[in-house]
């Protein structure tokens, strides 16, 4: 198609669009622009052949595979357009405001190396009326394909998302601020500067009191795609394909602003800590003697009741025994749920019973229960997750049949932010011990980068190693750090450990899991108790405790308060002063060959 309808429909002594540009010749680039002419609609550009092969997706993308959003074919535009934010003013083709909503590399889902060689697949799959590829954004990211469907229109084809362990049913356009600025539409439509934006001459944003994500959005960011997401399980003694291109550049560019004040943790030595002074005294919340009972805690009236029932039928553990833990475990546990929104996992019924997951609570909880807000696509409304805050509201969680407590990595102030990355070891057919094993490689490596690590039993079948961040970097961050530590264990045992997301891809493979580091996920908080036989305990661990012979088994509702007031809480440097994730990349470099 060329530029020739693209420049036919423009006049650019009136419109600061771009009239050209050339590629880089490394990768290949896509962008999605949010653009609000006649008709609000998103705008999907891949390069190919040295411009923008570009679909009109009036719905905008979706990460849900069951959704087929219709993206209508128009002209190519030029390369330099996928930098283009700001205002085409009124009198022009396409008026209206326009922001970078993502963009990222890409490729083919055909494993075919260099730039020239993929451009040559991807234009033949256009010919023929279907792309298949992989998309590398800030909120696009997997793997997509575009099927033209010509009995819609010549030029109608369909944007839909593969079953991955990118996919999701949540709304990716609820995120309407820029990737680039920071800000939404409607702020670059109020900006008197908007109209003179081009790819060459950005805008910095204004302050806003918005949270993190869109404040980060406008800095530089700390952690590249540092990980060729094709995540393939590789054998010891050969690396994936870009394996050792996994970090290039780190070291050799000028620190990003928002490290510059954070100094490494080089501590790996773990001691025991004085146990909080109210824990000692904690004898028990509720009395043997009756089924409904009402307390006050801390000036809140809370009314437990079916205390008798039986949550654990084989140890006749009951609704009265979990409560009782709860109350004891307040000291050591508040601060890992303090501020956090929550997914609660109700258990009315004990573990044998019927379960469900609640998030929104609006209108279900009592008025001093804090909440955070999130709006439902499918619903078309605000809902409300219920928020952690003192000693009251976590005992109410557990009032309400939550066995397990399952708190954001990150809190209110910071939703955007979280405070710790977790790799998360999921054994499939594997020993414990085989799990132990895995942990201590992880705990190796990062001990030789100078990052702190502290382990924990997740009380299932596996263990959760978790990283101070501080609340300094994105979820983004976190999570492309955790991949770079979870590919590099993998790499040193291949032999029964897996990075694939799908189950089927594993092949009885024990998984390190690194995906958990997104928002809005959970896994159980420390001190939890967990919904398995024997009622055991997601225990922090000392380092000097994670090897062969520990057993799950060994933490449990019966014996884990009298652990607490022997060795303290051995999991409080997670809330600690964050890494340093510039500096650690550097250091981890060397660990990956060429």
């Amino acid at each position: 198609m060329g530029l020739v309808e693209y420049k036919k429909k423009r006049k650019f002594t009136k419109t600061p669009e771009p009239t050209g540009g050339r590629g880089t010749k490394s990768k290949l680039h896509f962008v999605v622009q949010k653009h609000a002419a006649s008709r609000l609609h998103y705008d999907f550009r891949l390069e190919m052949d040295g411009i923008l092969k570009s679909w009109a997706v009036p719905k905008g993308p979706s990460l849900n595979p069951a959704d087929k959003r219709l993206a209508m074919l128009v002209e190519d535009h030029p390369y330099d357009y996928k930098d283009f934010e700001g205002i085409i003013p009124e009198g022009n083709y396409g008026a209206g405001t326009v922001i970078i909503w993502d963009r990222g590399t890409y490729e083919p889902l055909e494993n075919v190396k260099g730039k020239a060689a993929q451009e040559k697949v991807l234009l033949k799959s256009f010919q023929a009326g279907q792309l298949k590829f992989r998309l590398h954004g800030d909120k696009l990211q997997g793997e997509f394909v575009l099927v033209k469907t010509p009995r819609r229109a010549d030029n109608a084809w369909l944007l839909i998302k593969h079953r991955d362990e990118f996919a999701s049913k949540d709304d990716v356009t609820e995120k309407d601020q820029s990737v680039i600025s920071g800000k939404t539409l409607e702020e670059v439509a109020a900006d008197s500067d908007a109209a003179r934006w081009g790819s060459h001459q950005p805008s910095a944003p204004k302050n806003t009191r918005r949270s993190g994500a869109r404040k980060k959005a406008a800095k530089k960011k700390v952690l590249t795609k540092v990980v060729d997401k094709s995540e393939t399980t590789v054998s010891k003694n050969q690396r994936s394909p870009g394996r050792g291109k996994i970090l290039e550049g780190i070291g050799r560019k000028k620190k990003s602003p928002i490290l510059s004040d954070v100094q490494p943790m080089l501590a790996t030595k773990r001691t025991l800590l004085t146990p909080p002074a109210s824990s000692n005294e904690r004898k028990t919340l509720l009395n043997p003697g009756h089924e409904t009972q009402v307390r006050k805690v801390g000036g809140h009236e809370l009314k437990f009741t079916n205390l008798s029932k039986v949550f654990w039928p084989k140890m006749t553990v009951t609704k009265r025994d979990m409560l009782n833990y709860y109350y004891q475990v307040v000291p050591y546990m508040l601060p890992y749920m303090k501020d956090r929104p929550q997914t609660l996992n109700r258990f009315p019924n004990g573990i044998h019973g019927k379960s469900f997951y609640q998030k929104d609570v609006t209108g279900k909880v009592p008025g001093w229960i804090q909440t955070h807000p999130y709006y439902s696509e499918a619903d078309a409304r605000e809902k409300n997750f219920l928020v952690c805050t003192h000693e009251a509201s976590l005992l109410y969680i557990a009032s309400l049949g939550c066995i397990e407590m399952n708190p954001w990595s990150s809190r209110t102030q910071t939703p955007d932010n979280p405070d710790w990355c977790i790799i998360d070891l999921d054994p499939d057919k594997q020993t414990f011990d085989q799990v132990i094993e895995v942990a201590r490689v992880a705990r190796e490596i990062l001990d030789g980068i100078g990052v702190p690590s502290y382990c924990k039993t997740s009380g299932s079948t596996g263990l959760h190693i978790y990283i101070p961040l501080g609340a300094q970097y994105t979820y983004e961050d976190s999570r492309e750090f955790g991949r770079v530590i979870a590919t590099a264990v993998h790499d040193e045992i291949p032999g029964f450990t897996s990075i694939e997301r799908l189950t089927s891809n594993r092949k009885g493979k024990m998984y390190i899991d690194f995906l958990q580091n997104r928002p809005q996920a959970t896994v159980a908080g420390p001190y939890s108790l967990r919904p398995k036989p024997g009622a055991p305990v997601s225990m922090p661990l000392h380092w000097d405790e994670v090897k062969t012979g520990l057993k799950m088994t060994d933490f449990n509702i019966g014996n884990a308060i009298a652990r607490l007031k022997e060795t303290g809480d051995l999991f409080r440097g997670v809330l600690g002063k964050g890494i340093d994730l510039a500096k650690a990349l550097k250091k981890l470099k060397p660990h990956f060959r060429e």
